[in-house]
């Protein structure tokens, strides 16, 4: 499992959420090699069309809201 490129931010973000990081990672990249863009989003675009560098990430929110949900 590649977690590495996932930000300190989006791997606290995940955990406080109810998720492991590899449940998270494998959800979006069943290879368990995280592709996306470091802000937790599962789109390696996401800062800087999303949003700002500097900003929160908000996708990250709502994709562990809906894991969960999924998994309910």
């Amino acid at each position: 499992m590649t977690t590495d490129p996932l930000s300190r931010e989006a791997r606290i973000m995940i955990l406080a959420h109810g998720l492991t990081i590899a449940e998270y990672v494998l959800r979006h990249f069943p290879d368990g090699r995280w592709q996306g863009d470091r802000c937790g989003c599962p789109d390696d675009r996401c800062t800087g069309h999303h949003h700002d560098a500097n900003d929160r990430c908000s996708c990250i929110e709502v994709l562990a809201v809906e894991a969960l949900e999924a998994d309910a």
